[in-house]
């Protein structure tokens, strides 16, 4: 099933709820193509961490769920989640992430850190967001809190 993961996990390592002041159609467009957007695209940590640089950056691999599985979320997957929103709207949308790191040397170079791995579920109620985050596995150079405010932030 489109957005819904079948194995997302009971227990989940952080929960944040956000009010939604915009139709539900609306919101999950735009997330929806914000992550598309966000997918493969070099962030600083400023971004994530309120001006403070962590000194490293952060790319986002992200997919959709797609019943037991994930899609990496490209030109199709977009075009698939929009064309589903116009008849319906998703109930669930859940997403694995990667979050992959680097720090840049004297040269400019790119040196890879350790990643993180986690499964991001939205619960859409009402006027209400809930946002759920199960760490797979990684160092967690970004606390789930954060990563939640950040996505949180530019959903809203």
């Amino acid at each position: 099933m489109l957005g819904r993961f079948e194995n997302f996990p009971i227990f989940v390592h952080r929960a944040k709820n956000f009010k939604i002041n915009a139709p539900l159609k609306l919101i999950q467009r735009k997330i929806i193509r914000l992550l598309h957007d966000l997918n493969g695209k070099e962030i600083s940590s400023k971004c994530i961490f309120n001006g403070v640089n962590a000194g490293f950056k952060v790319i986002f691999e992200i997919g959709i769920a797609d019943g037991a599985n994930f899609n990496y979320l490209d030109e199709l997957e977009l075009k698939r989640c929009l064309d589903y929103l116009k008849s319906k709207s998703f109930k669930v949308l859940d997403f694995f992430l990667v979050n992959r790191y680097y720090k840049i040397d004297s040269k400019g170079q790119r040196k890879p850190l350790k990643f993180d791995y986690q499964i991001m579920r939205l619960e859409f109620s009402n006027d209400n967001l809930m946002i759920r985050v199960y760490h797979e596995r990684g160092p967690r150079r970004i606390q789930l809190e954060e990563l939640i405010d950040f996505f949180a932030k530019q959903f809203l």
